[in-house]
């Protein structure tokens, strides 16, 4: 009775190590993360929400192209790859709200040339800073902790990085 209890126990203690080390994440990959600088993936979600925000919020792709081609900002291999997916959706959503706000807003004939512009620049900065976005964000840290291989995902999107 006493050698089947020691097996026993070396069995169910095996089957834990086997558990835990079978659940936690390879080297390489957290190695991978720590260059992608997964930590900070958060307020970089937020960034590129906010660069998104700003560039389809005008509604016109010549500015939208010259943001492109003069503003670094715009360009984030992680983001297109893995953000954009689950922000487009929010984004058209606030893109639909500024346009609503610009055709709520009326002002008189000699102030219409002053204030009845789009306000695209304050609104993402306050999307920016939403608790929306903020909860998004760490929603979304979950789905970023399945993906296997970052660099295989900016790679589906941008073959040449």
């Amino acid at each position: 009775m006493g050698a089947t209890l020691n097996i026993m126990i070396k069995v169910k203690f095996l089957l834990c190590v086997f558990i835990l080390s079978s659940c936690s994440i390879s080297k390489e990959l957290r190695d991978e993360r720590k260059s992608w600088n997964f930590n900070r993936w958060e307020k970089e979600y937020k960034d590129r929400a906010f660069c998104l925000c700003v560039l389809k919020g005008y509604e016109n792709k010549e500015i939208e192209k010259i943001l492109w081609e003069k503003d670094r900002s715009f360009y984030n291999p992680l983001g297109r790859a893995i953000f954009d997916k689950s922000l487009k959706p929010v984004i058209d959503n606030e893109i639909e709200k500024i346009r609503l706000d610009s055709i709520n807003s009326t002002y008189p004939e000699d102030l219409k040339g002053i204030y009845q512009k789009k306000q695209v620049f304050n609104h993402c900065l306050k999307f920016y800073n939403s608790k929306e976005l903020d909860k998004l964000a760490k929603k979304e840290r979950e789905n970023w902790k399945k993906i296997p291989n970052i660099l295989d995902e900016v790679h589906k999107e941008i073959p040449t990085y």
